[in-house]
């Protein structure tokens, strides 16, 4: 019974392994013998060995009715492990430890000579991932149960730190445990967006070495707040969560009101849509340029006949513009349609830039200026610089 479980998981895990080589999220021969080598069922107990082997998020906890720990995507694993670059012998730290899986794969690629910590915010989850890892054949990663924002001296200073949970600021903590020229890839939270980006440090300067499109949870504890000092997440009521500039001020009844009209086609707009709501190089320039941005995630699904959308509300015109797989679509007058409209036209009068060829430097707070062509994003700890690069 055992031999035919493990052989049937690691029949499995190569469907999946030769999955993430082919739709690119794996290119590189290391990391899929990373893969190739970590159980990820071994971190899944009481999964059933096709549900471990999805290449789906697993949520592992929940808080308030919102996810609050899950094991992460295969595919956006890989593509992390891909932006981290590492080498035999390095020392990275992982923020976030989840299950304990993404830490295995982290330990495959530095190998016996490297270390791997991980630091994890909720205790539970820790002693959790704590014990996956030994029983898994990692015992010597060490897993540590406290606030991630203040990363980890007990492995410091280290060549690669990764977030496994979306931050809007980078702690100084990061920065100051860092090596000179190493890497540190985070899930980058601005207005709706969330791009991975895996940025060099150059003294205190962090500059953008790959960047593409992600979604995560918000980070736990004291540098989890947006720039605000709230979570970016509104709890509207009936399992309704929306976040984002738009969302500001908004009241459940209009959005109630708006929702129970007729949705109208916006047949003439065609925006790119992701598994992470809008997509492409629009949906970063609309995040960066479109004040009136929100995202709508639920717990009631088959109430409101949606999981998680994104959109443009404009609240004193009663307008609401939904971006869903199947089309766009408008509620309420036609307003925010129009202004979905300007914005695409703006785009594609840039030359229409991509995800790749957005640049990202970030710099401590303060020292960075407004310049000709590029966004400045103030945060308590750093700025960040964003623009798209001229082909």
């Amino acid at each position: 019974m055992d031999d035919d479980h493990e052989t049937t998981a690691a029949r499995l895990r190569e469907r999946l392994v030769t999955y993430l080589r082919r739709s690119r999220a794996i290119t590189s021969p290391r990391v899929e013998e990373a893969f190739r080598r970590v159980p990820r069922h071994a971190f899944l107990s009481g999964l059933s060995l096709e549900d471990a082997y999805r290449d789906d998020a697993i949520v592992t906890r929940t808080s308030g009715g919102l996810p609050s720990s899950s094991s992460s995507q295969p595919s956006m694993m890989a593509i992390m492990a891909e932006q981290l670059e590492l080498e035999p012998g390095h020392r990275a730290l992982e923020i976030g430890a989840g299950t304990g899986y993404n830490a295995a794969l982290l330990r495959e690629l530095v190998g016996l000579e490297g270390k791997i910590v991980t630091v994890e915010i909720q205790s539970d989850v820790a002693r959790e991932a704590r014990s996956n890892l030994e029983r898994a054949g990692y015992p010597d990663v060490l897993v540590v149960s406290g606030d991630g924002g203040f990363g980890s001296l007990r492995g410091a200073p280290y060549d690669r730190i990764i977030l496994t949970a979306s931050s809007s600021d980078i702690s100084p903590h990061w920065v100051e445990q860092l090596t000179e020229g190493g890497l540190l890839v985070m899930p980058f939270r601005f207005s709706t967006m969330c791009l991975c980006v895996a940025l060099e440090k150059r003294g205190r300067t962090m500059s953008n070495r790959s960047v593409t499109w992600c979604g995560f949870m918000p980070l736990q504890g004291a540098y989890g707040a947006d720039v605000t000092g709230a979570d970016p997440r509104v709890a509207m009521g009936d399992g309704l969560y929306i976040s984002g500039p738009g969302s500001r001020g908004l009241s459940l009844k209009l959005l109630e009101e708006l929702l129970a009209q007729t949705p109208r086609r916006v047949s003439e707009l065609v925006i790119p849509v992701n598994d992470f709501g809008l997509g492409g190089g629009l949906g970063t320039y609309l995040g960066l340029a479109e004040p009136r941005l929100i995202d709508i995630f639920t717990t009631q699904p088959e109430r409101w006949g949606f999981h998680y959308i994104s959109g443009l509300l404009d609240a004193k015109e009663q307008s609401l513009c939904l971006v869903r797989r199947d089309g766009i679509v408008v509620y309420g007058t036609d307003a925010a349609a129009e202004e979905f409209k300007q914005r695409a036209m703006e785009w594609v009068e840039m030359g229409r830039p991509g995800v790749d060829s957005i640049r990202l430097l970030g710099k401590p707070s303060g020292t960075s200026t407004e310049q000709p062509g590029r966004w400045l994003l103030r945060r308590k700890h750093y700025d960040f610089e964003i623009w798209f690069e001229a082909p």
